[in-house]
């Protein structure tokens, strides 16, 4: 699973969208609240979102990895993002 697009909508939301297909929106308002990451309360600053495939980021020290937001679209937790379960084919 990897990124292929992130682009900026308005105010801190973002529309992101996977190789699988999966895809949507996601509002970030809550994260631009703590720690390093206050530093996007600037709206220009937080424009600039980008990723590298595995993460969304807007720096090298701010980014937020791919499977965080994959969950929050999918409601999927980690293990079943990170390890599907497998099935076989019946004939």
């Amino acid at each position: 699973m990897k990124v292929q697009e992130v682009k900026y909508i308005a105010d801190y939301t973002i529309s992101i969208k996977f190789d699988d297909g999966v895809s949507g929106t996601i509002q970030l308002n809550d994260l631009v609240q703590k720690g390093i990451f206050k530093v996007l309360q600037d709206i220009n600053q937080f424009a600039k979102v980008y990723t590298n495939g595995y993460s969304i980021a807007w720096s090298n020290e701010l980014e937020i990895d791919a499977t965080k937001i994959y969950s929050d679209l999918t409601g999927k937790n980690f293990g079943e993002i990170l390890s599907p379960k497998l099935t076989h084919a019946t004939n």
